[in-house]
């Protein structure tokens, strides 16, 4: 099992999975593979999740939509609209666009907020 570094407890428990949707079981998945996918990622150690979307457009535009949630607070969301779904690089984004459950907010703002998420996952499970 491939495991990363958490960004909110450091600790190499980060597992990603990879989430099989209600629109990648209705069609043929070879045919989605570049179209759609999911990705959950999730620390063992503190708890930090998230989940991202990759959809591609007909026209080729991809979005990339990563959701951050915490048990009843609320959700944290951003998207990444991209020219191309071959190279995912902070360089390669053409725009994002952040969200405090479905209300747009400041970037500035969201960061604030992820990083006040990660600093309670972090608190809680080094006590």
């Amino acid at each position: 099992m491939e495991r990363h570094h958490c960004k909110a407890c450091g600790a190499r428990s980060l597992v990603p999975m990879h989430v099989v949707t209600e629109v990648q079981e209705e069609y043929d998945h070879a045919a989605l593979d570049n179209d759609y996918e999911s990705q959950f990622y999730t620390c063992h150690v503190c708890g930090d999740n998230w989940l991202s979307v990759k959809e591609v457009e007909p026209s080729g535009v991809c979005h990339i939509t990563f959701v951050h949630q915490m048990g009843t607070d609320p959700e944290l969301k951003r998207v990444a609209k991209l020219q191309t779904p071959l190279v995912v690089e902070p360089e390669a984004v053409e725009e994002w666009t952040y969200f405090l459950d479905d209300q747009r907010i400041d970037e500035e703002v969201w960061h604030d907020k992820l990083r006040e998420r990660r600093r309670i996952l972090r608190a809680t499970s080094t006590n």
